[in-house]
């Protein structure tokens, strides 16, 4: 007997998804669903893509199971917060990474 064929189901999008599907770009902290020490700590990265599911973030080295991905790493929405827009103390002022201070911002005369 030969199998009968049915559409593919469809995909429920996860409604947590959404603040992230347009904010492709920006920078996210991964917060672990576990408590601090027990199985790694705070990461961040920038959001490359979303799917139906998981929202892809780069955090700076290669995908250890899905080499394919290159620095993207599925993500669930649940674990990720969107970084401050606030420096941190001690962050530089210009790019808000961590360390030293290169100076202030000069201003593009108007």
């Amino acid at each position: 007997m030969k199998a009968r064929w049915s559409p593919p189901r469809r995909r429920a999008v996860d409604p947590a998804l959404e603040p992230f599907r347009h904010r492709i770009g920006e920078r996210v902290v991964f917060v672990p669903p576990t408590p601090a020490g027990e199985r790694g700590g705070m990461e961040y990265g920038v959001i490359t893509d979303v799917d139906h599911r998981m929202v892809y973030v780069d955090y700076g080295y290669p995908n250890p199971i899905w080499a394919e991905l290159g620095n993207s790493i599925a993500t669930h929405p649940a674990n990720l917060r969107f970084e401050s827009v606030v420096p941190q103390s001690g962050s530089c002022d210009h790019c808000g990474t961590h360390g030293a201070s290169h100076g202030p911002i000069l201003s593009a005369a108007r």
